[in-house]
């Protein structure tokens, strides 16, 4: 299981009851892939990413939990993020994330955990990193390693976002 930003203990607590492997893979903590400079190529950023998520080499993913991380990275990290997760992926594996309905929908950032097999815990990150909602549209044309299958729009706006293999 990949899980994007530092992790929560709530999902450390609920799968420590399974023999799940969890790699927590925090790329807005490098400031180089928060903000890239504009003429970062997507090797280096590929590069970058590969340094931060630490992924042995041959892993497949199972459960990618993107939550609203993606957010927090402009397109050119994303491409390369979905470059650099493409040889990880087997057509069983499956990811979560949210979106927003339109790029122009404000939406706040969160961490999130799971905390059992229904139910997901969410609290407001306190940090002032930039934030740019992405539509599901975009997500689809930039996020190549998997696909969105399903988006079922939430009560406060947001879109719960289930991805597949292509």
């Amino acid at each position: 299981m990949l899980d994007f930003g530092p992790g929560s203990a709530s999902t450390v607590t609920y799968l420590s009851r399974f023999r799940a492997k969890v790699i927590f893979a925090d790329l807005i903590d490098n400031p180089e892939l928060r903000n890239p400079p504009e003429d970062a190529d997507m090797a280096t950023l590929a590069d970058l990413i590969s340094d931060q998520m630490s992924v042995p080499p041959g892993l497949h993913i199972d459960v990618c939990l993107m939550w609203d991380y993606l957010h927090y990275l402009d397109v050119h990290v994303i491409e390369a993020l979905s470059s650099v997760l493409q040889p990880m992926i087997r057509p069983t594996t499956r990811g979560y994330g949210f979106g927003a309905l339109h790029s122009r929908d404000p939406m706040q950032g969160n961490r999130y955990g799971i905390s059992g097999p229904e139910e997901l815990t969410s609290a407001p990150l306190t940090n002032e990193e930039p934030y740019t909602p992405h539509s599901q549209q975009w997500l689809g044309e930039h996020m190549l390693a998997l696909r969105i299958s399903r988006g079922t729009l939430l009560m406060e706006g947001r879109l719960e976002l289930l991805f597949e293999a292509p």
